[in-house]
């Protein structure tokens, strides 16, 4: 193909579309060319289970929790583009063993007060650990938006204000930020449940015993902030919401178009052939694939052989713990069996991320994740989907969300069809304890780490591309020398969850990737 494009957009997940749209919206001829038969990648959604056909997976996340703050939503117009969300509240719980819970609520206060019922002391102890998770969010959301590397007066104005601001806080601050989520969770509060609550919500990001996983915990304050934004028609429809904006200021999307290679020509990026031939020429290409898979598909011999290396020893899913992922369609509601029941008001429990075991079930289920066996007993949260959105399950009928934070990527025994099912039997028996409904499943898709890797083609199954971790965080994502505003390659451009800020839909990694194109083409 003779026609060259300003910029040529390796995958339509979130963060590639965002780069396109805020490219094509200054003018630049943009096409992004995606490997699978719809957009949206990691934010896609589907009617997978064949023995339900009527009911909506989600086989990857759930919320727009960090787009809320990104500006995404509002620079590229998705209101008007048909986004639709509602934000339960409480939008998460912690369910006790007892019958007990906590109510994760907008208002901190009364999330504190909610604590405070179980143990006075923690209840306080909340109102002060926000004081300083609000101070971190003040500081670490400028940090998130600016680009690594380059001076950002209005993101660096931001922060300085808030370290003036916080300043009293400044220890408290830096001993979170290096330490690990058990241990912060174990220093501040003192009840079981209390220290289930945050290990629970941290281990998404990762294992709770590694150093600076702690630094999670600023979820707490965008939570009560933001809002957890459940798109209704799951995130299928926010990815359609941006496909249709991008396309609108004139960004081209070809679907079912694998990359083979991309073209790394005289030292720089020249475009992509894509796995049937075609070749789309291009001033730069971004990646918003995985970097061990971006790499892997540059020209032969084209890299030099220390960034490859770099590349290479990128740790995805080091300790071999990742999610594993599960829809559950059911032909009758999915509703609580105790917790609300026991609830002291009018907190509906039913729509809230149900969080289920005790930090020591968390603590196990990465333990067991390293040595590649499955435990008995799981943390595991549970999206009741069609109790907040109706439209992803037919009428009467219900469709759970279940994600287990650390599973083995590698089992033991290998992942098996038995394997898989019987690790199933054990989540199912569990979740049972605690929710009605299991008893009437009508379907499943599950979905173990290799397999996300296979359907995604993502390295590991790793949902973040790139371990979280300190050392791996701004001009270090993914590695030494590729995060900085001059890419390690001339012209290629890393645009995923692999760069800067990270994991998580925000599409802040594919906005700084446009940001850095658009200087480029100047």
């Amino acid at each position: 193909m003779n026609e060259i494009h300003d910029a040529v957009i390796i995958g339509a997940g979130h963060n590639g579309m965002a780069a396109a749209g805020y490219l094509s919206r200054a003018g630049k001829k943009v096409v992004v060319v995606e490997r699978m038969a719809k957009v949206g990648g990691m934010t896609s959604a589907g009617y997978m289970i064949p023995e339900a056909p009527d009911y909506l997976v989600t086989p990857c996340a759930v919320e727009l929790l960090f787009a809320r703050g990104s500006g995404i939503i509002e620079d590229l117009e998705l209101a008007r583009h048909g986004l639709r969300t509602v934000d339960p509240d409480p939008s998460y719980v912690y369910l006790h063993p007892d019958g007990s819970s906590i109510a994760l609520f907008r208002d901190y206060r009364r999330t504190a007060d909610d604590i405070a019922r179980i143990h006075p002391g923690d209840g306080k102890q909340y109102l002060k650990f926000m004081q300083v998770m609000d101070a971190m969010m003040d500081i670490g959301f400028p940090i998130m938006m600016a680009e690594p590397g380059r001076p950002d007066l209005r993101n660096l104005g931001k922060m300085i204000k808030s370290g003036v601001r916080n300043v009293r806080l400044k220890d408290q601050l830096l001993a979170i930020s290096r330490a690990t989520a058990d241990q912060v969770a174990c220093e501040w509060f003192e009840h079981p449940a209390t220290i289930a609550l945050l290990n629970g919500i941290a281990a998404g990001a990762g294992p709770v015993d590694d150093d600076g996983n702690a630094a999670a915990y600023m979820i707490f304050a965008v939570t009560h902030r933001l809002g957890t934004g459940k798109p209704i028609g799951s995130l299928q429809a926010f990815a359609d919401a941006m496909a249709s904006s991008i396309t609108e200021s004139g960004a081209e999307i070809m679907l079912n178009a694998p990359v083979a290679e991309i073209l790394i020509d005289d030292g720089a990026a020249r475009g992509v052939r894509l796995a049937d031939g075609r070749v789309l020429r291009s001033k730069v290409v971004i990646a918003t694939s995985d970097p061990r898979t971006t790499f892997a598909m540059t020209t032969p011999g084209a890299v030099d052989r220390q960034r490859m290396k770099r590349i290479e020893h990128v740790p995805s899913n080091r300790s071999n713990a990742a999610p594993f992922l599960a829809n559950v369609a059911m032909k009758a509601p999915l509703r609580l069996k105790r917790h609300q029941d026991l609830r002291h008001d009018d907190a509906d429990l039913n729509k809230a991320v149900g969080l289920i075991g005790l930090a020591d079930d968390v603590r196990n289920s990465f333990a067991a994740a390293r040595r590649g066996d499955i435990p008995d007993r799981h943390a595991v949260s549970l999206t009741p989907l069609s109790n907040s959105d109706p439209s992803q399950a037919p009428e009467g009928c219900s469709l759970a969300y279940l994600y287990l934070p650390a599973m083995a990527v590698d089992a033991r025994e290998g992942w098996s069809q038995e394997l898989k099912d019987r690790t199933m039997a054990s989540i199912i028996a569990q979740v049972s304890e605690y929710y009605d409904g299991f008893q009437h499943e009508v379907g499943r898709f599950v979905e173990t780490p290799r397999e996300r890797e296979t359907r995604l083609n993502v390295t590991n199954g790793c949902v973040t591309h790139v371990d979280f971790g300190a050392l791996r965080a701004g001009q270090h994502r993914p590695a030494t020398g590729f995060g900085v505003p001059k890419p390690a390659v001339p012209g290629l451009y890393l645009g995923g969850a692999g760069s800067h800020p990270g994991g998580g839909v925000s599409g802040i990694a594919g906005r700084i990737a446009a940001d850095r194109v658009l200087r480029h083409l100047k």
